[in-house]
């Protein structure tokens, strides 16, 4: 595929992000450029105003264009939001006997039959669409095995993950970059590609999580023996921290550069002195103790990690998973990120990476410059292992880089709190009034009845309720409901 061309879009809640990567004749992905685009529109993920959103696509696409003399008609597109849900169904078939011999010797065939149910599944109803399915694990009888072909047997059984998607929100992004002249060649979840970049192989083998920090989604990853065994987005990001700021009564475009400068995620970490600045010469003063700024950034993140938390229980992997947590996303650059997950989670392996796997060492050092880059450059690696896509030619321009304009960081000045105290303290700003209470986790349904030749087809399980709009509400409900398999947790 040397020479062949790959192009992704990441429409996020907070940016739009193009990368175009040339595939060379090693496997590996030279970038040849990543624009982004400030989008409005979107809201957890969730396409709320085409216009707006179709606005950033132009803006982001002209610009790649125009800077590396391309014409794009075709890319690769991700989806994070809480319409994606994971599914576990298991089933089973007998061993045909091809040999006639009653050795009952499983073949591909077997697995074939096996793979041919799973991909007529019945959907529970018409509002949820298939994104990826792939089996788990198999067992033969009684028995747990990692290549069913060649053993023997009477029954074979599979557990294949679906993941699945509501078929409307897909839709909707689907036809905003069509509009825009862009051809969807592939539609994935970007929690299901993330491992591509940043987790390495003993990660994928030993078991990790990964949690990449959006704007308005944070999307998590189980990974074990080698697979993505499930995948998650809690429709919370970074930008809900921007918004308890504002709390503060701090001015929206100094929040950004406050948290990332000042900002701590444990409160017991930060500083103890006073920030103080001023907005503008017409405006007083304004004094800000950096602990109470670290404890506001503190509570939304626990609040984050306790459903986190959840999300690895609900993967099911059993007793012994001990994961590696891998922190990456533009949210993952807050300073101690790492400590509080640590603490939060009980893990004693957290990392912040940004993407380094799968791609040319000049091009990754001079294109990706922090953990914001890994969903669009997870999809390019993903672009690459599927196929090319449609890029024309076009005339190179020279881009008009804009000037950012100045928040004023540079009148920030810190004084000591043994001279300066403010006369009173901020109470601790909550994000919600409560804290959200540990649901109940209602019993688990059993298998998937054994299916005979002829039988019908297995089913999927039934999504989220219709007119249920909470996300948190849906959670609780469907806790533990979402899979059909094993009674009993396993232990891998």
């Amino acid at each position: 595929m040397k020479g062949k061309q790959i192009v992704a879009i990441d429409v996020g809640s907070s940016n739009v992000v193009i990368a175009v990567g040339n595939v060379e004749e090693d496997g590996l992905v030279t970038i040849r450029g990543i624009v982004s685009e400030p989008v409005d529109g979107i809201s957890a993920g969730h396409v709320e105003n085409s216009e707006m959103v179709s606005k950033a696509v132009i803006a982001a696409k002209e610009r790649i264009e125009a800077e590396l003399g391309i014409k794009i008609s075709e890319a690769y597109a991700g989806l994070s939001g809480d319409f994606i849900r994971c599914a576990q169904v298991t089933d089973m078939v007998y061993v045909q006997d091809e040999l006639h011999n009653g050795s009952n010797q499983i073949t591909q065939r077997d697995v074939d039959e096996l793979d041919r149910r799973m991909k007529s599944v019945k959907l529970p109803d018409n509002q949820e669409i298939v994104l990826a399915m792939k089996p788990l694990r198999y067992k033969i009888d009684e028995r747990e095995v990692e290549v069913p072909v060649g053993a023997y047997g009477r029954e074979l059984w599979a557990t294949y993950n679906f993941i699945l998607c509501n078929r409307i929100m897909s839709d909707r992004l689907r036809l905003c970059l069509q509009r825009n002249g862009i051809t969807v060649k592939d539609m994935v979840p970007n929690a299901m590609i993330l491992h591509k970049t940043v987790a390495s192989t003993d990660d994928m083998q030993d078991g990790a999580v990964i949690v990449d920090f959006g704007g308005g989604v944070t999307d998590v990853s189980v990974l074990y023996g080698g697979k993505v065994r499930y995948v998650a987005s809690i429709p919370i990001g970074a930008t809900s921290i921007n918004d308890d700021i504002r709390s503060l009564s701090i001015p929206s475009n100094y929040i950004e550069d406050l948290k990332i400068q000042f900002g701590s995620a444990v409160a017991d970490c930060a500083i103890d002195d006073v920030i103080v600045f001023q907005t503008s010469k017409h405006r007083p003063v304004k004094n800000i103790l950096r602990k109470n700024l670290a404890i506001v950034i503190e509570a939304r993140l626990k609040e984050i990690a306790e459903w986190i938390r959840r999300e690895i229980k609900e993967a099911g992997c059993g007793s012994k998973f001990s994961p590696t947590l891998i922190l990456t996303g533009g949210g993952s650059q807050m300073r101690d990120i790492e400590k509080l997950f640590a603490r939060e989670l009980d893990i004693e392996d957290v990392r912040i990476m940004h993407p380094e796997y799968g791609f040319t060492e000049e091009s990754m050092l001079e294109h990706i410059s922090s953990p914001a880059d890994t969903t669009v450059a997870s999809l390019l690696i993903h672009g690459a292992e599927v196929g090319a896509c449609s890029v024309g030619v076009g005339t190179v321009e020279k881009p008009v880089v804009e000037k950012k304009q100045s928040t004023g960081l540079s009148q920030y000045t810190r004084s000591e709190t043994t001279t300066q105290q403010p006369e009173t303290a901020p109470e601790q700003p909550k994000p919600e009034e409560t804290k959200p209470q540990k649901p109940e986790t209602p019993a688990q349904k059993p298998e998937t009845p054994a299916q005979k030749p002829g039988d019908d087809e297995p089913e999927l399980p039934q999504g989220p309720k219709k007119g249920i709009g909470n996300w948190l509400r849906r959670k609780f409900e469907n806790m533990g409901n979402t899979f059909i398999g094993d009674s009993q947790e396993a232990d891998f």
